[in-house]
């Protein structure tokens, strides 16, 4: 009987042996994992330097569209500048959340846009929408402007937030800031083409890459590697960026169809399918503000060129009549290009987006806009 117990007094010393061989070469694995991804950390900081670790917390609201991760706070940090983003429950980037319903006297603007209007790499009291509320209260107005700005938005995504949610709020004033990447992200969104002239709605829903967009823009893990890892941002911005060429060629395929099948070469006129595509949704988004009595600001952001150094003002002029009641016009080229040789107007290590000088000189010229032009009072005045 003796060796029989032996024997099985053994058998759990071996299995728990076994155990802890498996246990420590995955440990010995985690540590290579580990050491190698900070190889790969110091490379990219060496080769490629400090990369823009811009998360971007999208996802999908109940209306069909991306929204900013309501009641998320998550950091920015590029070569440049290190600054905090906090969402309000609504979606906004904002201190505070916001009721559809305003308080008593008190005046509204909701600022529809893209990374430009939710102010990336700019502090949130520093963005245009922050400096024109400030601006406005110094005139004595009760006044809030909701900054609705969302990374990546197109001009067909800014027109349907605004009808599903955005005049919810009930505006007094409707801000669309557009810019030259819209042309192209209003094609990619796949919402709109134009079918004999006409402005037709193709999808009711835009959500790129759905339920793993979803989770690669909410999940902690991903969003904090966003912030803080050079080799995750650069490994994202890739991936990203060519998925986006790929919806872009997809949907220019299928807008060449719609305008009678330019041939793909041709680059000048899918450009001018593009303006046409934009100006028809800004057609849309003055007609619901029409509809309601409320004025459309359009604030254009200039695209930034070297040699020489230079701003461009791509919105689309010929295809969206400027001079008409109810459309008030902020061009940015023409305040900040002399501005150009003496002050930094754009952040040039990362996404040239705007420097809060930037933000500044826009929300003045828009308030100023707003308070000569008596939008409030319905723009009774000559704009």
């Amino acid at each position: 009987m003796q060796p029989e117990t032996a024997q099985s007094d053994a058998r759990p010393a071996a299995g728990g042996g076994r155990r802890r061989r498996i246990l420590k070469r995955l440990v010995a694995v985690a540590i290579g994992l580990v050491a190698v991804c900070f190889v790969f950390e110091g490379l990219v900081l060496l080769v490629f330097g400090e990369q823009p670790k811009f998360p971007r917390c999208v996802v999908e609201s109940d209306f069909g569209l991306r929204i900013n991760l309501p009641g998320s706070r998550y950091r920015h940090k590029s070569a440049d500048v290190e600054v905090w983003f906090d969402i309000n429950e609504q979606g906004m980037r904002a201190d505070r959340d916001y009721a559809y319903a305003k308080p008593a006297g008190t005046k509204r603007i909701v600022s529809l846009g893209d990374s430009f209007t939710i102010g990336y790499e700019v502090d949130f009291e520093e963005c245009f929408s922050s400096v024109l509320e400030r601006e406005l209260r110094a005139a004595g107005h009760d006044v809030q402007v909701l900054n609705a700005g969302v990374s990546g938005y197109s001009n067909a995504e800014e027109y349907l937030y605004l009808e599903r949610e955005l005049f919810k709020y009930d505006p007094d004033v409707v801000l669309v800031s557009f810019y030259a990447n819209d042309l192209v992200d209003n094609v990619r969104s796949g919402l709109f083409a134009l079918q004999d002239g006409e402005l037709v709605q193709l999808a009711e829903r835009y959500v790129p890459l759905g339920t793993m967009g979803n989770l690669l823009n909410t999940n902690w893990f991903l969003i904090r590697l966003s912030e803080r890892s050079n080799a995750f941002a650069l490994l994202k911005e890739s991936i990203t960026t060519a998925l986006k060429g790929e919806m872009v060629e997809e949907n220019l395929r299928n807008l060449d169809a719609g305008e009678g099948a330019t041939p793909p070469e041709a680059g000048d006129e899918r450009s001018a399918a593009q303006r046409r595509l934009a100006g028809s949704i800004f057609e849309r988004i003055y007609a619901a503000c029409r509809e309601r009595n409320v004025p459309l600001v359009i604030h254009s952001i200039p695209a930034y060129r070297e040699d020489p150094k230079r701003l461009v003002d791509m919105f689309p002029f010929d295809d969206f009549d400027l001079e008409r009641e109810g459309v008030h016009y902020v061009k940015s080229e023409d305040l900040l290009e002399p501005r150009l040789a003496t002050e930094q107007i754009y952040f040039m290590r990362s996404h040239y987006h705007w420097t809060p000088v930037a933000h500044e000189i826009a929300g003045k010229a828009i308030a100023a806009k707003v308070l000569d032009g008596r939008l409030f009072d319905g723009g009774r005045a000559a704009d």
